[in-house]
């Protein structure tokens, strides 16, 4: 299972900042809207609205569509939804997001810092989406050890205590 990654100081109110679920909700089609994360959820819905009549702007923090997807199928990827007539801003985070009546007005700045750029009128769609490892019943995995390092193998439960002797031939 999974559940949506929140954004820090944004609330979803399902109506004008929608989650990935809200997105499939909504009573109609929006003039524009605006996806947060370009995973494979945001650029579904994306295309989704956008066949039915919604300019979409996808931000997203890293320089890539699909991460965790091979470099070159993502890139031509974007090439075909730019064709089709998505806006990427790639390298980018959501900072701030102010609701009004009809949308929401957006601040973007670069993920590495400068100028904030502000976008208006749009439903927000927060499409970012984590893991729930409680919702699956497992435990989150122990974390890896650096390369080079071995963790000592327990001793095997019939193996002699190492202070002992070696036994006799």
């Amino acid at each position: 299972g999974s559940d949506i990654a929140r954004l820090k100081g944004i609330e979803i109110d399902e109506k004008r900042i929608v989650s990935s679920t809200g997105a499939l909700s909504l009573d109609k089609v929006p003039g524009s809207l605006l996806i947060v994360g370009a995973g494979v959820i945001g650029l579904e819905l994306g295309s989704v609205w956008h066949r039915l009549g919604a300019e979409v702007t996808v931000v997203e923090f890293l320089d890539r569509i699909l991460p965790g997807m091979d470099g070159e199928v993502a890139k031509q990827f974007q090439r075909i939804l730019e064709k089709q007539g998505f806006t990427f801003q790639l390298g980018s985070k959501v900072t701030k997001v102010e609701t009004a009546k009809k949308g929401a007005t957006v601040t973007v700045e670069p993920a590495a810092g400068g100028e904030p750029a502000r976008i208006a009128d749009r439903p927000a769609v927060i499409a970012r989406e984590q893991h729930d490892e409680q919702q699956l019943g497992v435990q989150p995995a122990e974390p890896r050890q650096p390369r080079g390092h071995q963790r000592p193998e327990p001793p095997h439960p019939l193996a002699p205590p190492p202070s002992s002797p070696p036994p006799p031939p």
